[in-house]
């Protein structure tokens, strides 16, 4: 690894050479991104300017945010490159809508890579503890929240007078998951991103003289649990030539993807958070416990696909994607695996345990800003940022999703139905193992895919160092 001063070194040479990069106040502007006396205050409804355009505009502007002065604002991410052109009408609407604020109150605003996901966390870290951060408001993996939290590195959002988080438009997961008593240190706009559930290879189910929509029969009916789930698994793993060796497997899955929406599914959680915003260990429980036992069971009955020698850490992938098994836990975003597959496939939520229903795990991106940035400058940020999340002018329908993944799926009954579910009360849960630094979901679960530790011992195992943990990310 790198030397910190190396790469401060490296930040501070990309600071130089960029001239849209933000720059901080001193240690005394970093004490507005912790104001505890402010709390949110509403944005003012929507209204059309008195020229008749169609531009929104929040009514009574006050005069600082009129003009921005040209205010260069740098989303900094870890994949975005050059803007694309629109694919269909409401892109297309989206990016005029955009330009038109910026014209209107004088800012540019973009999003960028500004390195790779390997670095982006110590990116952040270093350059907005140096008070000169590489951007202006970073996207954050989850896995990258904990660390900056407990040091006190985010802005206090809610002392912003432009955000109003109780707004639809933004994420209630991520608001949930960063809101800290009155305090808010992270945002994401938008609905939850869809998450975990089961694909499954269509040819393979009818091959096994299943009906090859079976899953979204099952899961209409509320008849889609693990009991169910089971029956298909014996009835999937196949050995076509009697030669004693399953020639079709039912699974191959990432041993996390899989246990731990298992366990969302069943009503447990890894971490919990009490009445009081306080984390504590939650794998204590018979939900818990009876979750992981079922993954256990499901490999040991060999309905999992054994890894192959000298295999990838996502043989997985190919594993489904080639027809060498029937069904995979999986994101939602592995559709885009799937394009080119010879086979159809289809896509539904978790099967439910005895003690939950089928249940998702949220999961987003959260938009945070540097503690370092000095009040005038975070308050005109939020004013922009405010705006250009707004839903695009004409497409505020709540179904308007539906038209953007259609492509995605070989049916429309995983749009329709699936992802429809997931956006159901109660259906998408929110995790908090995420801002426990140093606590990891493979603590627990690589030992026991692998079967090398039953469940009850890696809980236990994990238990004293846990709860240390824990107690650091209590203290924050």
């Amino acid at each position: 690894m790198r030397k910190k001063g190396q790469k401060l070194a490296a930040v501070m040479m990309s600071l130089a050479m960029t001239a849209s990069m933000t720059a901080c106040g001193g240690d005394d502007n970093a004490e507005a991104g912790k104001n505890t006396t402010n709390t949110p205050k509403p944005t003012q409804e929507a209204n059309k300017p008195d020229d008749g355009s169609d531009l929104p505009e929040p009514t009574e502007v006050p005069e600082k945010y009129k003009d921005l002065g040209g205010l260069e604002i740098i989303i900094g991410d870890w994949w975005s490159g050059e803007e694309g052109e629109p694919t269909n009408a409401q892109e297309e609407a989206t990016r005029q809508y955009r330009k038109e604020i910026q014209e209107k109150y004088n800012f540019t605003i973009k999003q960028t890579s500004i390195g790779g996901w390997g670095e982006h966390q110590e990116n952040f870290v270093v350059s907005t503890m140096a008070n000169a951060p590489m951007a202006s408001l970073f996207m954050m993996d989850q896995g990258f929240i904990a660390k900056p939290l407990a040091n006190n590195l985010f802005y206090d959002l809610a002392t912003l007078d432009s955000f109003d988080f109780t707004e639809s438009k933004w994420n209630e997961a991520v608001r949930e998951q960063m809101t800290d008593g009155n305090h808010v240190y992270g945002m994401a706009n938008g609905r939850p991103e869809w998450r975990q559930g089961v694909f499954w290879n269509k040819r393979l189910f009818e091959e096994a003289g299943l009906d090859p929509d079976l899953p979204y029969d099952l899961q209409a009916s509320g008849e889609w649990t693990w009991a169910k789930f089971e029956e298909l698994c014996q009835k999937l793993t196949r050995d076509t030539n009697s030669d004693g060796i399953p020639d079709t497997y039912a699974l191959a899955s990432f041993s996390i993807d899989m246990f731990k929406v298992l366990v969302a599914s069943n009503n447990a959680e890894f971490i919990g958070r009490d009445e009081n915003g306080k984390y504590y260990n939650a794998t204590g429980t018979p939900e818990f416990l009876a979750a992981m036992q079922f993954g256990v069971k499901l490999i040991e009955n060999k309905y999992e696909m054994p890894v192959p020698e000298d295999a990838e850490w996502d043989w997985f992938v190919p594993a489904f994607h080639d027809a060498k098994v029937a069904m995979t836990f999986a994101e939602e975003f592995k559709v885009g695996l799937w394009k080119d597959m010879d086979d159809d496939f289809g896509f539904v939520m978790c099967p439910a345990g005895p003690s939950g229903q089928s249940t998702t795990i949220f999961a987003d991106n959260v938009v945070v800003m540097p503690v370092c940035m000095d009040a005038e400058t975070a308050n005109k940020i939020a004013f922009a940022y405010n705006l250009y999340t707004n839903p695009t002018p004409g497409y505020e329908d709540d179904d308007d999703w539906k038209t953007r993944v259609y492509d995605n799926f070989r049916d429309e009954r995983a749009v329709d139905e699936t992802l429809t579910m997931m956006y159901e009360e109660g259906r998408g849960v929110v995790w908090y193992l995420p801002m426990v630094y140093g606590a990891d979901y493979g603590d627990i679960i690589y030992n026991v895919y692998g079967l090398h530790n039953t469940p009850a011992e890696k809980i236990e195992e994990v238990a004293n160092s846990w709860q240390m943990l824990i107690e650091d990310a209590n203290m924050k």
